[in-house]
Order: C-alpha cells, then sequence, then structure tokens
C-alpha cells in the first residue's frame, strides 16, 4: 500500500502543506442500498458516509487541504455510494460503489495522492485498488485550452 499524504505531512517529510493542492471531495448524501428506506435521510448510507469521510479528514493533517462537502444527489443511483474529487484547474474523479466503513481508507488514500499531484491525474494503477474499479468517470481541467490529450 502508497504511504498516505496524511502520513507523509505527519512525518514532517519533504511533502509541505505547501506542495498539496486544495481539493473538495464531495460525497452523495442520498445514495441508499436498493431496497433500503428512503426515510430518514440521515440513515441513507451516503449521509453515513459523507458524516465518517467528515470526521476523518477533520482529524487528520489534510483538513487544511480537503473540505468534504455533502452533495444532494451525484446521479449514480444504481451504484451508491458515490463521490466525486475535485480542484480547480485539475482532473476531476467521479467514483461510485463506496460503503460506509470499509470504503473510508481507500478514500483517504486516494485523496492523498491527488492532492499531491501536479494536475490532479491519478493513473489507474497509482490509485488504491478499490477505487480502480469503481471509477465512473473523470473530466479533464478547465485548462484554457490546453492540450490534455495526453
Amino acid at each position: 500500500m502508497t504511504e498516505t499524504a496524511s502520513s507523509v505531512l505527519a512525518k514532517g517529510s519533504p511533502i509541505s502543506q505547501s506542495t498539496c493542492r486544495s481539493s473538495v471531495l464531495h460525497v452523495c448524501t442520498s445514495c441508499r442500498a436498493p431496497g433500503s428506506p428512503r426515510e430518514p435521510r440521515d440513515n441513507r448510507a451516503g449521509a453515513k458516509l459523507y458524516r465518517e469521510l467528515r470526521a476523518t479528514f477533520h482529524e487528520s493533517p489534510l483538513r487544511h487541504h480537503v473540505e468534504v462537502r455533502p452533495a444532494a444527489c451525484l446521479s449514480l443511483c444504481p451504484r451508491p455510494c458515490g463521490i466525486a474529487l475535485t480542484s480547480p484547474g485539475a482532473w476531476t474523479y467521479l467514483f461510485a460503489d463506496q460503503h460506509p466503513g470499509e470504503s473510508t481508507r481507500h478514500i483517504v488514500e486516494c485523496v492523498s495522492l491527488y492532492i499531491g499531484t501536479r494536475d490532479g491525474f491519478m493513473p489507474r494503477e497509482r490509485r488504491p485498488k478499490p477505487l480502480r474499479a469503481s471509477i465512473v468517470g473523470r473530466v479533464p481541467p478547465n485548462a484554457g485550452g490546453a492540450d490534455v490529450s495526453a
């Protein structure tokens, strides 16, 4: 397993807080497992995952670089729970199939990789294994006409 930016920052390594990109992790709070009750909304898997990730990042050295935001719906209903990772001028990623209690460690590892990149690009082989299969898509950065075909 790759070392996360959280553990790197905690050790005081060469990756400083100034080299990490500020990012937003959107978590779909309306996601729910098929057949699970629609109400109360706070009991939905997406709402639980959001609370779990918000608490995890709030307690980590990454709290100054990652804002965890609720998203009303990411339109990934057949594949709950959905998350999106974005940063200005960087690739945006959309993942499905995330689960409270199971996915947090892998999401933190992925976000740690993402914030340490120059442009947000994360090659498939570098992403945590569970987030390789659960990717729904990635969107190129709005680079003002720059070539993003590479």
